[in-house]
């Protein structure tokens, strides 16, 4: 997606991308008007995505389709008619929500936070998820061949760039409330093979993809910065277009300040370090994107993190907040946000 030479611009499917584009992960735009229109009016945030495969509704903001990033959350039978319908308005589309990590919801009747959370989903090696993705991306590029396919994302716990070798155990894991796994540290690496040998019309199911999303959470951006390192020397083949593999790039798809409890960020803690994190993909030549997960206090609820527990049971990350205004980090934000990604 980005090239080698910052200045330049590169023309992939249905996108223009100049020197990575940012984005917003958000529920919080959902049924906010006002928050929209402040995404839209900012002209510098390329992108936003809700976990779902459409907006939940209909905004007056004119960007508000034309910017959106449909998800296929979980394996669904349904998923190659989910994905064609969402070909015909949206030019690219994102695989399954951290299908390597368990998540159920966190009170009775809550949401499922990873679609890990099914066995059909985190049982990588198994021809059911296999066949899922190929129908899905099927689905899609037969309504729109030149879109652009991003991989599942992992949630990567393990901080191991999905590349364990764990798949034959996690295939197998019954991903129950009485057993289960609580990550597969090397979902991806299981599924690249798995799909790998599976058409997707014009290439196999693995090298039909155009990036490689992941998510990450830390205290420290250099800690950051280390995942974004591994995913970069692990994925080389992919990233570099080496033998025989299609080249891809990367996305941080989910992104955030770990003990950020005031998007006001009075200590400036959650500015330095999204300026940190920002600032290495931006000069990496392998990150195209990156979207910031934008939550607050009453909805960001915090957890551990390489063994540091949290001080609150919320976290704020907001970049928007729910008056449709752009918070204190969301306005530092938009500052590191200095190009754009443009629907051809």
């Amino acid at each position: 997606m980005k090239s080698l030479c910052a200045a330049s611009l590169l023309l992939v499917g249905a996108y223009a991308i100049q020197d990575g584009v940012c984005g917003i992960g958000t529920n919080m735009l959902d049924h906010n008007d006002a928050g929209m229109t402040t995404f839209c009016n900012t002209q510098r945030m390329g992108f936003w995505w809700n976990w779902a495969p459409v907006p939940r509704m209909e905004y007056t903001a004119a960007c508000a389709n034309s910017t959106f990033v449909p998800m296929i959350w979980g394996y669904n039978k349904d998923n190659k008619y989910i994905s064609g319908l969402a070909a015909k308005t949206y030019p690219s589309i994102m695989g399954y929500n951290e299908p390597d990590h368990y998540a159920p919801p966190a009170y009775p009747g809550g949401d499922y936070l990873s679609s890990g959370s099914f066995p059909q989903t985190f049982q990588c090696g198994k021809s059911l998820i296999a066949t899922n993705w190929q129908e899905t991306v099927m689905g899609y590029l037969a309504a729109r061949p030149n879109g652009i396919i991003i991989s599942p994302a992992m949630a990567d716990s393990g901080a191991t760039a999905s590349s364990g070798n764990d798949g034959e155990q996690c295939s197998n894991s019954p991903q129950s409330d009485a057993s289960h796994m609580p990550d597969c540290l090397g979902w991806l690496k299981c599924f690249k093979a798995a799909v790998i040998s599976l058409n997707c019309g014009t290439t196999n199911c693995w090298d039909v993809i155009n990036v490689i999303q992941f998510h990450a959470y830390y205290y420290k951006a250099s800690d950051l910065i280390k995942k974004a390192n591994l995913y970069e020397s692990t994925w080389a083949e992919d990233l570099q277009a080496l033998n025989g593999r299609s080249k891809k790039t990367l996305w941080l798809t989910e992104f955030a300040h770990a003990g950020t409890t005031d998007s006001a960020d009075p200590d400036g803690q959650a500015s330095k370090f999204m300026e940190d994190s920002i600032n290495y993909m931006k000069q990496s030549p392998y990150f195209s994107g990156w979207s910031w997960f934008s939550q607050d206090s009453s909805t960001f609820a915090s957890f551990t993190i390489d063994g540091i527990k949290p001080t609150s049971k919320f976290w704020a990350s907001d970049l928007i907040n729910k008056a449709g205004q752009l918070t204190k980090i969301g306005e530092k934000y938009v500052s590191l946000c200095d190009s754009s990604l443009v629907f051809l």
